[in-house]
């Protein structure tokens, strides 16, 4: 026998349904780590913001991939080393082109390969990335004691290994 709910929309600030979701999501591992992610990326969107930046940190990977890379690469290295569809990554590339981070060539043995570079917006950015990352860290790793980040480090590297395998 099924339960009628009633139809009132949901209110974030009522303090029963938070009680009830912390119930439902609270102990499960996959909840805490999303949430946290989350947390994560909205303060350090807003940083980037504060800096001027016009990008998402969900965009950075592309932007780290061709930065650590010795040689251009194509969409479909960038692709392949973040494991995602070429068609995502071509996305994020044409905004990074828009906004000025990367640029884009031709290249030159192969005409239909599409190489990638970054401008030098691009690397301005993400040496920004790479502080307002470290920033964030230290306002968490401040509070905790060094065996809880120590822990903390070795059990998200533990869950990473068990998820990838």
């Amino acid at each position: 026998m099924q339960t009628e709910k009633s139809s009132s929309t949901v209110n974030d600030s009522n303090p029963e349904f938070k009680k009830k979701i912390e119930e439902q999501m609270g102990a499960l591992v996959m909840f805490n780590i999303h949430h946290i992610s989350h947390l994560f990326a909205k303060k350090g969107n807003r940083e980037l913001a504060k800096s001027g930046f016009s990008l998402l940190l969900e965009q950075l990977p592309v932007l780290f991939v061709v930065n650590a890379s010795d040689a251009l690469c194509s969409q479909q290295d960038i692709a392949n080393h973040l494991q995602k569809d070429k068609a995502g990554i071509q996305r994020s590339i044409q905004t990074l082109v828009r906004d000025g981070y990367l640029r884009i060539t031709v290249d030159s043995t192969d005409r239909r390969k599409n190489l990638i570079q970054l401008t030098p917006a691009g690397k301005m950015v993400v040496e920004k990335v790479i502080e307002t990352a470290q920033g964030l860290d230290k306002l968490v790793t401040d509070r905790l004691e060094p065996q809880e980040v120590e822990t903390l480090t070795r059990l998200l590297k533990k869950v990473a290994l068990i998820l990838e395998a």
